[in-house]
């Protein structure tokens, strides 16, 4: 049995990788194959990436959850570009700081060309079919890899990483940091800072092993930082799909040589994204959606 050429969410879950690794580098491997073969490799970057994170977002908080597949794979471009700013509207409500923070992940769907939407419905059906929703709604899976990382990875060139010194730590690297951080003593409401985060990998292992231990992440707190606009903002979103909880900041900049201009930046941000929110509850307007679909009111948290 299928539905719209994809089988319901419980066989897909089944099909899916047993590893959950290996799931988030078929995820990746499907998003990049797609991009360089229809939208020209590296360009569009923020959109190939933001779409990824849009859809990520909107999958069900738990994989028993709804299936919004079959919901998906038949929209076109415009009502794809509309099902973006919805999730992007939800993540608004439930966190207008974070979803600031991502803001170089969603701020072309203000005013996006044909050339910006050009595919993006069969680039979103290659992610649903490659299992993104299934991933992301399972927290065990979805803190398996950093999917965002791996596609961002994909999209850079070795020159460009290397002129930039960026090196994205492979995430059996990580786990292996991450079982040592947390090795001493750890009381809840403990800061874990991390300056150099690029989109976050070391605090998706601290929290694995935290859940391994029997303890939650959202009971600590965590700064993430990185000098990447691009990576930064998928910090925010990893922040979700993490669990990490609701005493999460994100930043961008120079933590080492200027952590206090920083702190005072993330202030005001926060300040400004909160009194934003409540007088525009809706941020991205929506003509072929309602602004919250597939929910018909404001999301629940």
């Amino acid at each position: 049995m299928t539905l719209y050429g994809i089988p319901p969410a419980g066989m897909r879950r089944a099909m899916a990788p047993e590893s959950g690794r290996d799931h988030a580098h078929a995820i990746a491997d499907a998003a990049h194959a797609w991009w360089t073969a229809h939208r020209g490799g590296s360009s569009d970057r923020a959109i190939a990436v933001g779409t990824l994170a849009a859809l990520a977002l909107s999958a069900p908080s738990r994989a028993e959850g709804p299936d919004y597949g079959p919901l998906l794979l038949p929209l076109n471009d415009e009502q794809l570009v509309d099902a973006l700013r919805a999730s992007w509207n939800a993540f608004w409500t439930y966190d207008p700081d974070l979803t600031e923070a991502a803001r170089p992940l969603h701020d072309w769907l203000s005013h996006p060309t044909d050339s910006d939407v050009r595919g993006l419905s069969d680039y979103a059906r290659v992610l649903v079919r490659a299992g993104l929703l299934e991933y992301c709604s399972d927290v065990t899976r979805a803190e398996s890899d950093d999917v965002l990382g791996l596609l961002i990875t994909r999209m850079r060139s070795y020159s460009e990483r290397q002129s930039t010194g960026e090196f994205f730590t492979p995430a059996v690297a990580t786990d292996f940091m991450g079982d040592v951080v947390l090795s001493s003593d750890r009381r809840p409401g403990d800061l874990f800072l991390e300056p150099a985060a690029g989109t976050g990998t070391m605090a998706r292992s601290a929290a694995a092993t935290m859940r391994f231990l029997g303890t939650d992440p959202a009971a600590y707190r965590w700064w993430l930082n990185d000098l990447d606009p691009l990576n930064a903002a998928c910090c925010a979103v990893n922040a979700q799909l993490w669990r990490l909880g609701r005493q999460v900041t994100v930043s961008c900049g120079d933590a080492l040589r200027h952590p206090r201009l920083l702190e005072a930046a993330v202030r005001e941000r926060a300040e400004r994204a909160s009194a934003e929110q409540k007088s525009r509850p809706v941020l991205y307007p929506t003509g072929t959606r309602p602004p919250f679909w597939p929910w018909q009111s404001v999301p629940p948290s």
